[in-house]
């Protein structure tokens, strides 16, 4: 079979909005990325493949409605996984995830170990800031399982966003988060809150 017809073979057996990378579909085929490029442009050029950023591909569904994108959620998680980056909601969403807004975004912020550049799905546009001290907070929270990491690293990054006057109006919700905790992840919450989130401590401590 031609590249062409090995990458189309491939993307036909993935699912319906499934994303891959391009270096996925060359290991996978053992074929030059010369050839590869190619094939998926005129893959691109038939909609049977959408390029989502720089080495990031999507299989979209077309119905007659019109093209159904990925979920940013699913997009923001292959892309984490694909630079070995730590990365959350961040701003309104991470209050939302807590449960302490009913406020909602059109945007899709994250926070981020990593530098990763923003995008464009369809309507949705996704962001990405990376941070230094978020980087140092995930460190710090190293030995926790996924979810509790995760759990530990939304509440910084929504105290990081509200900031200290709106986050003694929510003191009370605050607190009820990080007793969620189990008593290991709040220990190591608790290292975290240094330079610019130090006035948290009087809040977990009232």
């Amino acid at each position: 079979m031609t590249v062409y017809q090995q990458a189309e073979e491939y993307i036909k057996h993935r699912p319906f909005g499934a994303i891959f990378s391009f270096g996925q579909i060359v290991a996978k085929l053992d074929v030059s990325k010369d050839s590869l490029s190619h094939a998926l442009a005129k893959l691109e050029a038939k909609k049977h493949v959408s390029r989502l950023e720089r080495g990031l591909w999507h299989r979209p569904k077309v119905t007659r409605f019109g093209v159904i994108g990925p979920k940013p959620e699913t997009v923001a998680a292959i892309l984490a996984k694909e630079r070995e980056a730590f990365v959350v909601p961040a701003g309104a969403a991470a209050v939302n995830l807590l449960g302490w807004s009913t406020q909602m975004s059109m945007i899709y912020n994250y926070i981020s170990t990593k530098r990763i550049s923003p995008l464009n799905i369809g309507k949705h546009q996704i962001n990405f800031r990376y941070s230094r001290a978020f980087e140092d907070a995930v460190k710090k929270l190293e030995g926790l399982n996924t979810e509790e990491k995760k759990r530990a690293s939304v509440l910084w990054a929504a105290l990081e966003y509200l900031g200290e006057i709106e986050s003694l109006e929510k003191s009370k919700l605050i607190q009820q988060s990080f007793s969620q905790l189990s008593l290991r992840a709040q220990k190591k919450f608790m290292t975290t809150l240094n330079g610019k989130l130090s006035w948290v401590t009087g809040i977990l401590e009232q």
